[in-house]
């Protein structure tokens, strides 16, 4: 692909990435795409066969950039911390930070992207690549925590790379009641876990 198409399908990518922060998927049309572009209906159709998998490709965009950030907090933990006790403490503020009220949104938007895969199995295989790099980059990093002597030697780096994933967006289950827990004790018990089970 030249330099100017792939100019112009990322222009188009990034327009439908960023109308999903502000519109309904039902709104992010390919004639509105195209009129904040200025780009030609036919560049849009070169580059993807329908809308739907232009909003696909801009989803997985999106959960990707969960994956950026999470996988790069752990990496900042290990580049900061000369202790055991550093890294614990730095843990839980990323619990503190990952469970927050505020970032309800974002569990919401991770729910609904992984709920799109179950009968969409182009769209499965594409998120989970996506996926395999996180787990793999926590995978990584949690055999470089145990090598530090850090984590239990017993316990699988794979297992809590997913773990700490699914507590991260485990919280939705609580986000959607209309009494919600105190979040102090959701961190402390997913604090007392960690502890204990990997440490």
């Amino acid at each position: 692909m030249s330099e100017a198409g792939q100019e112009t399908r990322s222009k188009l990518l990034q327009t439908a990435v960023e109308m999903l922060d502000e519109l309904q998927e039902k709104e992010v049309t390919a004639a509105e795409i195209l009129r904040r572009t200025g780009i030609a209906r036919g560049s849009l159709y070169h580059f993807w066969d329908t809308i739907g998998d232009l909003i696909e490709e801009a989803y997985l965009v999106r959960y990707s950039r969960f994956v950026e950030k999470s996988g790069g907090v752990i990496r900042q933990l290990l580049e900061e911390c000369k202790t055991k006790e550093q890294f614990f403490a730095g843990l839980a503020r990323v619990t503190e930070l990952t469970q927050d009220p505020a970032r309800k949104a974002n569990r919401y938007e991770r729910a609904r992207i992984l709920g799109m895969a179950e009968k969409n199995e182009k769209f499965r295989k594409a998120l989970g690549q996506v996926q395999q790099g996180l787990t793999d980059e926590f995978t990584e990093q949690f055999t470089e925590v145990q090598n530090r002597g850090w984590f239990n030697k017993d316990f699988d780096p794979r297992a809590a790379a997913v773990l700490i994933q699914a507590y991260t967006l485990g919280k939705i289950l609580d986000d959607v009641v209309d009494n919600p827990m105190s979040s102090l004790n959701w961190n402390d018990l997913i604090g007392l876990i960690v502890a204990r089970s990997l440490s």
